[in-house]
């Protein structure tokens, strides 16, 4: 979803040529699975964040065009609101060291940046959801980003729902918007995992990862203030669920299931999932003339349909293709430490649940989903059930049966460097000051976002871990 798209619009023959070579190059990829002909060797991670600009009243600033001229560093992009970007980080092999060496390149490319915006008197900062923000700031005609693929994204769709966007969404309080574009999506910001995993770990891989998305919500939120109203403690899951559906009134009424979506169940073949892709009409049909090996359309396509594990087929230049999971579950911030901690726990989560095996697939699905959103709607008191079926708070899950196993996942694929990152992690849920519950506590104080996102960011310039932050507006 990052290439720009240069077509104005698009007719039926678009759509039917578009579909042709996406069962083309569909078809390969069955191949290709077929012969197992995928990397069964390497296993990487890489990221991707997802950052806010602000002025020094905590208010967004649209100057990131300004501040990706003034950096030029091809590891920035542009996102959809102007006052977003996002940093691309360097893929790392995993060993021994493999979570310092993603803390440096984080660290380096953050300040990279930072540097550039305090260029323009703007500051970054790491928020699930940017608590200064207001309805005028999804204006798109003042604030969504100038790449012609927003626009046409933000165009089909309106056309495929055939009616404006309705987010409704309730909390403590309760939220309620109508747009005719697609900016509700701005709303959110988030850190994107990447695993590259070896092909015959790729099934065990995927359904550990539907289960350590939802436990890790509960130590992870970090988006509970939407513009102005206390909603979940991790907004972004229901707010992007909402924001995208591209289901018109009929589709909704037969039980289609939307673009964003947590799963239709545990899986017995990755190659699945991307069948499964056609189950979804093209959001952006162009047809690029290059060869069905490149998987050009039916990259495009699977970049369209944001299931919260996306599968990825990857081709590395004269090594050929690997499988690899995009985790999409954990918001931005509150710190770059955090962030790490973060990445260590749901990465080495999901490699201690995947040796499971089949215990894993035991509970129904359904109620993993219905789990899934109590913990991004309730935080670490979500009542979940863990694979046994054993139901209790996510906290105490978290602290006697996650954290141990995300221990253990981590020594089995060789990052020794991972106690520290998980330490934050124990303290984070044992003292239960999450970033969400942070924010939360300052605005039933305060009510004032300027003060919140001024004193929030005062601690993260300190990178110091937001269970040790102190509520202190005189910072």
């Amino acid at each position: 979803m990052g290439e720009e798209i240069n077509q104005t619009h698009f007719d039926q023959s678009d759509y039917d040529r578009f579909h042709d070579r996406l069962v083309e190059e569909t078809e390969f990829v069955r191949e290709l699975f077929a012969k197992q002909a995928f990397d069964n060797h390497s296993r990487k991670l890489g990221y991707e964040l997802e950052l806010c600009l602000v002025d020094a009243q905590g208010q967004p600033r649209k100057i990131n065009q300004q501040v990706l001229d003034k950096a030029n560093n091809p590891l920035f992009t542009m996102e959809l609101a102007k006052f977003n970007l996002e940093i691309n980080g360097h893929t790392f092999d995993v060993g021994a060291d493999v979570l310092s060496l993603i803390d440096k390149d984080l660290s380096d490319l953050f300040y990279e940046v930072a540097q550039s915006a305090h260029c323009f008197d703007a500051d970054t900062v790491l928020f699930g959801i940017l608590p200064s923000l207001r309805h005028e700031h999804l204006d798109a005609d003042e604030y969504m980003s100038e790449q012609h693929r927003y626009d046409l994204l933000s165009q089909q769709l309106i056309a495929m729902r055939g009616k404006p966007v309705h987010l409704d969404i309730a909390g403590e309080d309760r939220l309620i918007v109508d747009k005719n574009d697609v900016m509700l999506e701005a709303l959110g910001t988030s850190l994107q995992i990447h695993m590259q995993i070896p092909f015959d770990e790729a099934v065990s891989t995927y359904n550990a990862a539907l289960w350590a998305s939802m436990l890790v919500l509960g130590a992870v939120p970090n988006s509970p203030l939407v513009l102005g109203k206390c909603c979940w403690q991790e907004s972004r899951i229901e707010i992007f669920k909402q924001a995208v559906d591209t289901r018109n009134p009929e589709e909704i009424s037969d039980g289609i299931v939307p673009r964003v979506h947590f799963g239709k169940g545990y899986v017995k073949s990755l190659f699945d999932l991307f069948d499964d892709n056609f189950y979804y009409s093209p959001i952006l049909p162009e047809v690029i003339d290059r060869p069905v090996e490149s998987l050009h359309h039916f990259s495009l396509h699977n970049g369209t349909i944001w299931r919260w594990v996306r599968p990825i087929v990857g081709l590395e230049a004269g090594k050929g293709y690997h499988l690899r999971l995009e985790l999409r579950v954990v918001p931005s911030g509150p710190t770059l430490v955090d962030t790490i901690a973060n990445t260590a726990f749901h990465v080495g989560l999901i490699e201690g649940l995947k040796h499971c095996g089949d215990d894993l697939n035991c509970l129904d699905f359904a109620t993993l989903e219905v789990d899934f959103y109590a913990a991004a709607r309730e935080g670490m008191q979500a009542q979940v059930h863990w694979i046994d079926g054993h139901q209790a708070s996510l906290k105490n899950l978290l602290l006697s049966r996650a954290l141990p196993l995300a221990r253990d996942g981590l020594k089995q694929i060789g990052a020794l460097d991972s106690g520290d990152w998980l330490d934050i992690i124990e303290a984070r849920v044992a003292s239960e000051q999450t970033g969400a519950n942070w924010i939360l506590k300052h605005w039933h104080e305060h009510s004032d976002t300027t003060a919140l996102v001024k004193d929030y960011l005062a601690h993260a310039r300190t990178n110091t871990p937001v269970h040790l932050w102190a509520e202190n507006r005189s910072l």
